[in-house]
């Protein structure tokens, strides 16, 4: 379960030539953000510290806001750059990041009122954009805890942006599948992907696809995960592996 954050976070990346900006979906940078919030709460815990998950997985959505606008919103807390986002930030910068348009606009109108938002009083009720799902893919392999707060908190992570009650449901599904996935159970997924238009449907069956084998993106492929990215999901997975460890 704990080694499969790396092979999972690697298969969302997109492929690209060497040397050009990597084209990456709004969502994909929101995950990697997301996950750096998993892993600050995780820590807390592994230290006996309280931490509400809500709020660690706010502010981590706050900091993926300030790198794709360039500030918080107003009236927002402004949390202190953590690892992911600063290093996203210093690619984004140099010209090495094209966020594809169009694909973190729901999110960033969901944040943009500087609340935290709750499942009772969500985010923008109506939004039914399912491109949120890919951001909430890694509670699914968060290990130690049990189904029903895994549920809990992907519900949660949506309703700080997304509050249609189907976006919400299929995302607690999907963090079910992924755990059973990486557990090497068996889980249907062809009705949740079929449920989702493109591309978020190709994202996420691609890092299902990595959660059920483990394997590594091909180094002899075509087109490479780019470089820069890499080095980014690798200190992170090394991260989250150090914490999650068994102690």
């Amino acid at each position: 379960m704990i080694s499969r954050l790396r092979p999972v976070l690697l298969a969302g990346l997109p492929r690209s030539s060497p040397g050009t900006a990597v084209p990456i979906h709004g969502e994909t940078l929101h995950q990697l953000c997301l996950t750096e919030g998993l892993l600050e709460l995780l820590d807390f815990t592994r230290h006996g510290s309280a931490a509400d998950p809500l709020a660690c997985m706010w502010l981590a959505s706050l900091r993926w806001y300030k790198l794709l606008h360039g500030s918080f919103p107003l009236n927002a807390p402004q949390p202190p750059q953590q690892l992911v986002d600063h290093g996203l930030t210093v690619l984004k910068g140099a010209g090495a990041l094209h966020i594809l348009p169009g694909t973190a606009d729901a999110s960033l109108r969901g944040l943009a009122s500087g609340d935290m938002a709750y499942p009772s009083s969500p985010a923008q009720p109506q939004e039914t954009a399912d491109a949120v799902l890919i951001r909430i893919l890694p509670i699914g392999l968060v290990p130690y805890i049990e189904d029903q707060m895994r549920r809990s908190w992907a519900e949660q992570a949506v309703a700080l942006t997304h509050g249609h009650p189907n976006v919400g449901e299929t995302a607690q599904q999907l963090v079910t599948a992924v755990h059973r996935l990486a557990a090497g159970e068996h889980s249907d997924t062809a009705d949740l992907l079929d449920r989702m238009s493109s591309p978020t449907a190709e994202i996420i069956a691609a890092q299902l696809s990595a959660a059920k084998t483990g394997q590594l993106p091909d180094p002899e492929a075509d087109l490479p995960v780019s470089d820069l990215l890499s080095v980014v999901v690798e200190d992170l997975a090394d991260r989250w592996e150090t914490v999650t460890a068994p102690r």
